[in-house]
């Protein structure tokens, strides 16, 4: 046998007409049955100086027969495909291509068409392959008894099945799930493939019979048209029905326009738009409607106005070390997002995270490298409780900070410099005969050295100096401006102790912090509106000033006193603890119960965490009274796993005069549990309960099936909450998902 293999065919001149059209035809058909993909060039206007290699077992030329035939082990190469056969032919009068046997055709993506045979003109226009089967992206496969391409635009397809589940090679078990046609087109200018007369089987069996049903080609990243609806009920809003729209504007940009219609109230619209730019990306979700307010039961009352909500955000980056944004947070009225259960509240959209009762819009720059960090920001708040007064939400125009680090050690430790503005505008402060419209410039440095003597202990001192101008508003139009200078120093001393062992490692490490600060830094006109919310926990045990931020300062003498301890398995397992209390001399206005700072000595605060690996984790932190020990504070987390069953639970008690807003729970429970059952399947449940009023903040349990190309989901949700007129609720949902076609119910 001869082997007239491995010849590159630069050009037609070179090599008798015969074989060199063979081989370029045969190399531009590679495209004709790759019934996922787009062409990357037009094979009828490619330049004949491309490479092309042609390897058989033997090549004949029949004179009489007018055809070329390449024949055992044929490949042939171009432009990063590949075409596989048993024998090619190639007809010189008709210009007609046949790959006959074991047919593989293999695309620069990676991936692969099979047919038993593949025919196609070498203008392109017409190719058919018998026998078809083709893995295209995310895994997907396609089927088809025979495969007619007509003309650059479309393939149609005969007798075809499509799934992207793993296919049993023995053909013995069916996939999770399949599309079985009579036919089907995939249009490679809208890159879609649609179905006539589809039939949606579950293990093999018809469970949806579809007259017509069309998917994006799954090898397209993205493309324009109905996503699958979500569907379900509450006792608000009724039966619901929502049908987003996706419109791939550009490469750079898309939208997804989505009506919900609701049986007990009008219809909603929503319009979420997305861009992203050379430097960064922009996204606005926006939800409107005309309406009445309505209850809990979907009673309607009140006017009917326009109503809506905003949620948008961009981040750009300005160069190496500096980047701008803004995030938009926006309602029509408190319940709106509630009412009508609308996520977006408590997403990150900037430095400042709101939540689903405090909306936060902001813009804002930030700069950092790796001796500096700065940022400023113009920030202002929604509230969405009955109580909330806009009047006293301040505007923060703007909140300021930079900080750089000397590179050059002084004293052989490490000096910071650092700057903070706060400008805060507001019609009233409620507090005496300010009108709320103040500021404030602090300066300030710090120097903290870590050396290591003796024993290996480690000594750490350091120091503070800040300065701070106030300017506030006495009465309308009315400031008065003035100063005030800060100071501390002090040492932390640590001694660390490791014994090592052949199964584990253990750390004990006593630790101590002294510090003394000056005195006098209570002033009446300066309002504190920066360390209202802050407790002395495990995380601040040892910050030298306790008070987090400006307006507040911890003064005169103060120590703390711990106890470190971690043990970490070789095999990975590992368990902390830490535990200790504060000393001071004196009391100082501003500090209270709830920040654990109220007398000389603070209560005494400990955490800890286990965590064996998936069979069993827990964490938790308390706090206990500093004479008596009794629990002012806790709040603890279980996990674990016993063969098919599993769950979490948390519980938190708080003394009630430590809450900072008397309407939260002061003893809370949650939990959830769930069992793994045969093939994929799995049921949830979970709880959280106020245990102060009895009642279920929420409760939900779910039944799941999942593989590695199904999601399936029904789950029945209650909540007995009561917040303006939105009351207790309870929904039904279900959820399927099908990979490559989207997910029906939700994300």
């Amino acid at each position: 046998m001869r082997r007239s293999g491995e010849m590159a065919y630069r050009s037609a001149e070179r090599a008798p007409f015969g074989l060199a059209a063979l081989a370029a035809a045969l190399a531009m058909s590679v495209s004709t049955v790759a019934i996922a993909q787009t062409p990357s060039t037009d094979p009828v206007t490619a330049a004949p100086s491309e490479n092309v290699l042609l390897e058989a077992d033997e090549v004949l030329n029949d004179d009489a027969a007018r055809t070329v035939t390449a024949q055992g082990d044929v490949q042939v190469r171009y432009q990063g495909r590949t075409l596989r056969a048993d024998q090619l032919v190639y007809n010189l009068d008709t210009g007609v291509i046949r790959a006959i046997g074991n047919v593989q055709i293999v695309l620069e993506d990676g991936s692969v068409t099979y047919a038993d045979a593949v025919e196609a003109d070498e203008a392109m226009n017409v190719g058919a392959a018998n026998e078809l089967r083709a893995r295209l992206g995310e895994g997907s496969t396609l089927a088809a008894r025979a495969a007619i391409r007509r003309g650059e635009g479309a393939s149609e397809l005969q007798h075809v099945i499509y799934t992207s589940c793993p296919v049993c090679e023995t053909g013995d078990q069916p996939p999770t799930w399949s599309l079985r046609a009579r036919r089907a087109v995939q249009n490679r200018d809208t890159r879609t493939i649609s179905y006539q007369g589809a039939v949606l089987e579950v293990v093999g069996i018809p469970v949806l019979y579809l007259p017509f049903i069309a998917h994006p080609d799954p090898s397209v990243g993205r493309a324009s048209g109905f996503l699958p609806p979500n569907i379900g009920r509450n006792r608000r809003l009724g039966t619901f029905y929502s049908q987003p729209y996706y419109w791939a504007i550009s490469d750079s940009q898309d939208l997804t326009a989505t009506l919900r219609l609701h049986g007990n109230v009008n219809p909603l619209a929503g319009l979420d738009y997305r861009q992203r730019f050379w430097s960064g990306d922009l996204s606005i979700d926006t939800t409107f409607t005309q309406e009445e307010l309505f209850n809990g039961n979907g009673e309607r009352f009140g006017e009917d106005l326009f109503r809506y909500s905003v949620f948008a955000n961009g981040e750009f980056r300005v160069n190496e070390d500096w980047m701008w944004g803004f995030g938009v947070e926006n309602a029509y009225d408190d319940e709106y997002l509630r009412r009508y259960d609308i996520d977006g509240a408590g997403e990150r959209r900037g430095p400042y995270i709101g939540r689903d009762t405090r909306l936060i819009s902001q813009v804002y720059a930030i700069g950092q490298d790796r001796n500096f960090y700065s940022s400023i920001a113009f920030v202002n708040f929604q509230g969405l409780r009955e109580d909330d007064n806009s009047e006293l939400l301040p505007l923060i125009l703007p909140y300021a900070q930079t900080e750089h680090v000397l590179q050059d050690p002084i004293f052989d430790g490490q000096i910071r410099l650092n700057a903070n503005l706060a400008a805060l505008r507001r019609d009233d402060d409620g507090v005496g005969p300010f009108r709320g419209n103040d500021g404030r410039l602090s300066l300030g440095a710090s120097w903290r050295r870590d050396a290591i003597f003796g024993p290996g202990m480690v000594f750490s001192p350091f120091a503070e100096a800040r300065g701070d101008v106030f300017s506030v508003e006495t009465s309308a139009d009315e400031y008065e401006t003035f100063t005030r200078g800060l100071g501390l120093a002090g040492a932390e001393i640590s001694w660390p102790f490791m014994r090592p062992g052949e199964r584990f490692d253990m750390i004990v490490e006593p630790v101590v912090m002294a510090a003394i600060a000056s005195e006098d830094a209570d002033d009446p006109r300066i309002v504190n509106e920066d360390s209202l919310a802050f407790e002395l926990d495990d995380t601040n045990l040892f910050r030298p000033n306790a008070a987090p931020n400006y307006d507040l300062w911890e003064p005169g003498p103060r120590v703390s006193v711990g106890v470190r301890a971690t043990a970490r398995a070789h095999t990975g397992e590992s368990a902390s603890i830490i535990v200790g209390r504060r000393w001071r001399e004196e009391q100082a206005p501003g500090f209270t119960e709830a920040n654990n700072l109220a007398s000389e000595t603070s209560d005494w605060v400990a955490a800890g965490q286990v965590d064996l690996g998936r069979n069993f984790a827990a964490e938790g932190r308390i706090r206990l009274e500093d004479e008596t020990l009794e629990v002012q504070r806790v709040d603890a987390r279980v996990r674990g796993a016993v063969g098919r069953f599993y769950g979490a639970v948390r519980y938190y008690e708080t003394d009630e005069t430590l809450l900072l807003d008397p309407t939260d729970p002061s003893r809370e429970v949650s939990g959830e549990v769930g069992m793994d059952l045969a093939r994929g399947w799995r049921m949830q449940a979970g709880l959280t309960r106020d245990l102060d009023s009895d009642i279920n903040l929420r409760q939900d349990i779910r039944a799941i099936y999942e593989d590695d190309c199904t999601f399936f989901e029904i789950s029945y949700t209650r909540t007995e909450t009561q917040r303006g007129t939105i009351g207790p609720d309870e929904g039904v949902q279900i959820r399927i998902g099908l990979r490559s076609l989207g997910v029906l119910g939700g994300s």
